[in-house]
Protein backbone atom coordinates (compact mmCIF):
# COMPACT_ATOMS: atom_id res chain seq x y z
CA UNK A 1 0.00 0.00 0.00
CA UNK A 2 1.47 3.07 -1.02
CA UNK A 3 2.06 5.78 1.79
CA UNK A 4 -0.17 8.88 1.92
CA UNK A 5 2.31 12.43 0.87
CA UNK A 6 0.25 15.06 2.01
CA UNK A 7 2.24 18.88 1.01
CA UNK A 8 2.09 21.83 2.58
CA UNK A 9 1.90 24.78 0.03
CA UNK A 10 0.90 25.48 -3.27
CA UNK A 11 3.93 27.66 -4.46
CA UNK A 12 6.43 26.37 -7.28
CA UNK A 13 7.86 23.50 -5.23
CA UNK A 14 4.84 22.18 -3.62
CA UNK A 15 3.17 22.32 -6.70
CA UNK A 16 5.70 20.94 -8.99
CA UNK A 17 6.20 18.44 -5.87
CA UNK A 18 2.75 17.34 -6.09
CA UNK A 19 2.61 16.88 -10.03
CA UNK A 20 5.49 15.03 -10.00
CA UNK A 21 4.29 12.41 -7.26
CA UNK A 22 0.78 12.11 -9.22
CA UNK A 23 2.75 11.23 -12.26
CA UNK A 24 5.47 9.18 -11.36
CA UNK A 25 3.83 7.44 -8.50
CA UNK A 26 0.81 8.75 -6.48
CA UNK A 27 -1.28 11.49 -6.19
CA UNK A 28 -0.74 13.44 -2.93
CA UNK A 29 -3.54 13.03 -0.18
CA UNK A 30 -4.04 16.88 -0.01
CA UNK A 31 -2.25 20.13 -1.17
CA UNK A 32 -2.87 22.59 2.31
CA UNK A 33 -3.05 26.13 1.71
CA UNK A 34 -4.05 29.16 3.08
CA UNK A 35 -4.24 30.68 -0.68
CA UNK A 36 -7.64 29.04 -1.80
CA UNK A 37 -8.22 30.15 -4.96
CA UNK A 38 -5.74 28.66 -7.11
CA UNK A 39 -6.63 26.39 -9.99
CA UNK A 40 -6.21 22.66 -8.91
CA UNK A 41 -2.99 20.79 -9.42
CA UNK A 42 -4.00 18.11 -11.66
CA UNK A 43 -7.43 17.17 -10.15
CA UNK A 44 -6.50 18.39 -6.48
CA UNK A 45 -7.59 21.77 -5.46
CA UNK A 46 -5.35 23.39 -2.70
CA UNK A 47 -7.50 23.95 0.36
CA UNK A 48 -7.02 25.24 3.91
CA UNK A 49 -6.06 22.97 6.77
CA UNK A 50 -9.27 21.22 8.42
CA UNK A 51 -10.12 20.87 12.02
CA UNK A 52 -10.60 16.69 11.47
CA UNK A 53 -7.36 16.38 9.06
CA UNK A 54 -5.27 13.96 10.45
CA UNK A 55 -2.39 12.90 8.66
CA UNK A 56 -0.63 9.24 9.23
CA UNK A 57 2.02 9.12 6.42
CA UNK A 58 4.22 12.02 5.33
CA UNK A 59 3.77 15.51 5.50
CA UNK A 60 6.27 17.60 2.63
CA UNK A 61 6.12 21.44 4.23
CA UNK A 62 7.28 23.63 1.00
CA UNK A 63 6.05 26.89 2.46
CA UNK A 64 8.74 30.01 2.54
CA UNK A 65 11.26 29.84 5.22
CA UNK A 66 9.34 32.32 7.13
CA UNK A 67 6.59 30.55 7.35
CA UNK A 68 7.96 27.19 8.29
CA UNK A 69 7.10 28.05 12.15
CA UNK A 70 3.39 28.69 11.10
CA UNK A 71 3.03 25.48 9.85
CA UNK A 72 4.80 23.43 12.19
CA UNK A 73 2.03 25.00 14.94
CA UNK A 74 -0.77 24.47 12.63
CA UNK A 75 0.90 20.94 11.95
CA UNK A 76 1.16 20.06 15.47
CA UNK A 77 -2.73 18.63 16.55
CA UNK A 78 -2.92 17.17 13.45
CA UNK A 79 -0.25 13.98 12.90
CA UNK A 80 -0.63 11.10 14.33
CA UNK A 81 2.71 9.30 16.08
CA UNK A 82 5.27 7.55 13.38
CA UNK A 83 4.51 10.49 10.59
CA UNK A 84 7.79 11.92 8.44
CA UNK A 85 7.46 15.72 8.28
CA UNK A 86 10.29 17.09 5.77
CA UNK A 87 10.29 20.33 4.66
CA UNK A 88 12.19 21.68 1.05
CA UNK A 89 13.76 24.98 2.86
CA UNK A 90 17.58 25.14 1.45
CA UNK A 91 18.85 27.36 3.93
CA UNK A 92 17.30 26.14 7.17
CA UNK A 93 17.84 22.75 8.90
CA UNK A 94 15.41 20.37 10.30
CA UNK A 95 15.99 21.16 13.47
CA UNK A 96 13.09 24.21 12.84
CA UNK A 97 10.82 20.84 12.75
CA UNK A 98 11.65 20.05 16.29
CA UNK A 99 8.57 21.14 18.03
CA UNK A 100 7.08 18.06 16.08
CA UNK A 101 8.77 15.33 17.48
CA UNK A 102 6.36 16.31 20.70
CA UNK A 103 3.90 14.96 18.22
CA UNK A 104 5.91 11.30 17.75
CA UNK A 105 6.84 12.78 14.29
CA UNK A 106 10.12 12.11 12.57
CA UNK A 107 11.42 14.89 11.04
CA UNK A 108 13.85 16.23 8.31
CA UNK A 109 14.67 18.36 5.17
CA UNK A 110 14.90 17.25 2.02
CA UNK A 111 15.73 20.57 -1.00
CA UNK A 112 15.44 20.18 -4.23
CA UNK A 113 18.97 21.80 -5.79
CA UNK A 114 17.33 22.86 -8.88
CA UNK A 115 15.65 25.76 -10.57
CA UNK A 116 11.93 25.68 -10.53
CA UNK A 117 10.63 28.87 -11.97
CA UNK A 118 6.90 27.15 -13.77
CA UNK A 119 5.41 23.68 -11.57
CA UNK A 120 4.85 22.46 -14.56
CA UNK A 121 8.44 21.99 -15.71
CA UNK A 122 9.74 22.18 -12.16
CA UNK A 123 7.87 18.50 -12.13
CA UNK A 124 10.11 17.51 -15.05
CA UNK A 125 13.23 19.24 -13.79
CA UNK A 126 12.77 17.53 -9.94
CA UNK A 127 14.01 14.08 -12.11
CA UNK A 128 17.29 15.50 -13.07
CA UNK A 129 18.06 16.69 -9.93
CA UNK A 130 19.70 16.28 -6.93
CA UNK A 131 18.35 16.54 -3.10
CA UNK A 132 20.27 17.55 -0.43
CA UNK A 133 18.55 15.64 2.80
CA UNK A 134 19.37 15.94 6.42
CA UNK A 135 17.57 15.07 9.50
CA UNK A 136 16.25 11.92 11.69
CA UNK A 137 17.19 8.73 10.84
CA UNK A 138 13.90 7.55 10.13
CA UNK A 139 12.83 10.88 8.11
CA UNK A 140 16.09 10.64 5.92
CA UNK A 141 15.21 6.93 4.48
CA UNK A 142 11.84 8.11 3.42
CA UNK A 143 13.51 11.51 1.74
CA UNK A 144 15.92 9.30 -0.02
CA UNK A 145 12.79 6.64 -1.04
CA UNK A 146 11.16 9.84 -2.49
CA UNK A 147 13.70 10.95 -4.62
CA UNK A 148 14.24 7.37 -6.16
CA UNK A 149 10.61 7.33 -6.80
CA UNK A 150 11.05 11.07 -8.69
CA UNK A 151 14.07 10.09 -10.49
CA UNK A 152 16.31 11.98 -8.88
CA UNK A 153 19.23 11.95 -6.86
CA UNK A 154 20.26 12.39 -3.09
CA UNK A 155 23.28 13.29 -1.20
CA UNK A 156 23.35 13.88 2.66
CA UNK A 157 25.09 16.39 4.97
CA UNK A 158 24.99 17.42 8.16
CA UNK A 159 22.23 19.94 9.91
CA UNK A 160 24.60 22.39 11.49
CA UNK A 161 25.60 22.29 7.30
CA UNK A 162 22.72 23.59 5.71
CA UNK A 163 23.47 27.54 5.34
CA UNK A 164 26.42 27.02 4.26
CA UNK A 165 25.35 24.78 1.68
CA UNK A 166 22.40 26.50 0.68
CA UNK A 167 25.08 29.44 0.30
CA UNK A 168 27.16 27.32 -2.34
CA UNK A 169 23.96 26.63 -4.04
CA UNK A 170 23.17 30.55 -4.56
CA UNK A 171 26.46 31.42 -5.55
CA UNK A 172 25.90 28.58 -8.55
CA UNK A 173 22.54 29.42 -9.42
CA UNK A 174 21.01 32.48 -7.79
CA UNK A 175 24.04 34.77 -8.53
CA UNK A 176 24.33 33.58 -11.95
CA UNK A 177 21.08 34.92 -12.94
CA UNK A 178 22.21 37.99 -11.47
CA UNK A 179 25.41 37.99 -13.23
CA UNK A 180 23.84 37.12 -16.27
CA UNK A 181 21.70 40.27 -16.41
CA UNK A 182 24.74 42.25 -16.17
CA UNK A 183 25.81 40.89 -18.87
CA UNK A 184 22.71 41.73 -20.83
CA UNK A 185 22.96 45.02 -19.78
CA UNK A 186 26.41 45.51 -20.88
CA UNK A 187 25.73 44.18 -24.30
CA UNK A 188 22.73 46.42 -24.67
CA UNK A 189 25.04 49.47 -24.90
CA UNK A 190 26.41 47.69 -27.91
CA UNK A 191 23.44 48.22 -29.65
CA UNK A 192 21.90 45.02 -29.15
CA UNK A 193 18.25 44.52 -27.82
CA UNK A 194 17.62 43.09 -24.79
CA UNK A 195 15.88 40.26 -25.93
CA UNK A 196 18.57 39.58 -28.56
CA UNK A 197 21.35 39.76 -25.81
CA UNK A 198 19.76 37.23 -24.03
CA UNK A 199 19.77 35.27 -26.98
CA UNK A 200 22.99 35.34 -27.85
CA UNK A 201 24.56 35.15 -24.19
CA UNK A 202 22.40 32.24 -23.14
CA UNK A 203 23.99 29.33 -25.32
CA UNK A 204 27.58 30.94 -24.15
CA UNK A 205 26.21 30.14 -20.62
CA UNK A 206 24.86 26.39 -21.07
CA UNK A 207 27.92 25.61 -22.81
CA UNK A 208 29.64 26.34 -19.67
CA UNK A 209 27.44 24.67 -17.43
CA UNK A 210 27.99 21.72 -19.92
CA UNK A 211 31.64 22.21 -19.62
CA UNK A 212 31.26 21.87 -15.84
CA UNK A 213 29.49 18.49 -15.76
CA UNK A 214 32.53 17.26 -17.65
CA UNK A 215 35.78 18.82 -16.63
CA UNK A 216 37.07 20.31 -13.50
CA UNK A 217 36.40 24.18 -12.54
CA UNK A 218 40.04 24.89 -14.10
CA UNK A 219 39.34 22.81 -16.76
CA UNK A 220 35.77 24.29 -17.99
CA UNK A 221 37.39 27.88 -17.67
CA UNK A 222 38.09 29.85 -20.47
CA UNK A 223 38.42 33.16 -21.70
CA UNK A 224 41.44 36.06 -21.16
CA UNK A 225 41.87 34.57 -17.39
CA UNK A 226 42.43 30.91 -18.80
CA UNK A 227 45.31 32.44 -21.25
CA UNK A 228 47.13 34.79 -18.83
CA UNK A 229 46.05 37.62 -21.41
CA UNK A 230 46.85 40.62 -19.28
CA UNK A 231 45.86 42.94 -22.54
CA UNK A 232 42.20 42.28 -22.58
CA UNK A 233 41.39 42.04 -19.20
CA UNK A 234 42.61 45.49 -18.74
CA UNK A 235 40.56 46.49 -21.86
CA UNK A 236 37.43 44.62 -20.65
CA UNK A 237 37.89 46.75 -17.18
CA UNK A 238 38.18 49.61 -18.68
CA UNK A 239 35.28 49.42 -21.12
CA UNK A 240 33.26 48.66 -17.63
CA UNK A 241 34.51 51.31 -15.79
CA UNK A 242 33.17 53.77 -18.78
CA UNK A 243 30.10 52.32 -19.07
CA UNK A 244 26.26 53.14 -18.03
CA UNK A 245 27.13 50.56 -15.56
CA UNK A 246 30.38 51.61 -13.58
CA UNK A 247 29.81 49.01 -10.76
CA UNK A 248 29.51 45.80 -12.42
CA UNK A 249 33.39 46.35 -12.92
CA UNK A 250 33.79 45.20 -8.67
CA UNK A 251 31.78 42.34 -9.89
CA UNK A 252 34.96 41.71 -12.80
CA UNK A 253 37.36 41.71 -10.94
CA UNK A 254 36.74 39.56 -7.44
CA UNK A 255 35.47 36.92 -9.99
CA UNK A 256 38.39 37.62 -11.40
CA UNK A 257 40.57 36.88 -8.82
CA UNK A 258 39.11 33.98 -8.39
CA UNK A 259 39.47 32.71 -11.85
CA UNK A 260 43.34 33.58 -11.76
CA UNK A 261 43.58 30.84 -8.56
CA UNK A 262 41.98 28.45 -11.57
CA UNK A 263 44.11 29.67 -14.50
CA UNK A 264 47.03 29.12 -11.79
CA UNK A 265 46.17 25.12 -11.68
CA UNK A 266 46.38 25.65 -15.23
CA UNK A 267 49.98 26.41 -16.09
CA UNK A 268 49.49 30.08 -16.22
CA UNK A 269 52.87 32.07 -15.39
CA UNK A 270 53.85 33.71 -11.90
CA UNK A 271 54.09 36.76 -14.12
CA UNK A 272 50.41 36.82 -16.07
CA UNK A 273 49.01 36.29 -12.84
CA UNK A 274 50.80 38.66 -10.46
CA UNK A 275 49.94 41.30 -13.78
CA UNK A 276 46.14 40.70 -14.01
CA UNK A 277 45.68 40.44 -10.44
CA UNK A 278 47.51 43.98 -10.32
CA UNK A 279 45.33 45.29 -12.75
CA UNK A 280 42.35 43.76 -10.82
CA UNK A 281 43.09 45.16 -7.46
CA UNK A 282 43.60 48.58 -8.78
CA UNK A 283 40.82 51.21 -8.65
Amino acid sequence: MKPEIDIIGDGRIGRALALAFGRKWTPVTRIISRTTDREAVESLLPRPLRGDDVMHGTVIIAVRDSQIEIAVADLKAHLRPGCIVLHTSGSRSSEVLAPLRESGAFVGSMHPLVSVSDPTEGAESLSAGYFCIEGDEKACIMARELVEILGGRSFTIAPDKKALYHAAAVMSAGHIAALFSGSVELLTECGVSREEARKVLAPLVASTAANLEKYTPEGALTGPFARGDRGTVERNLTAIRNSAHPELAEIYCVLGLRSLELAKKNGVSDGDIEAISAILRSK
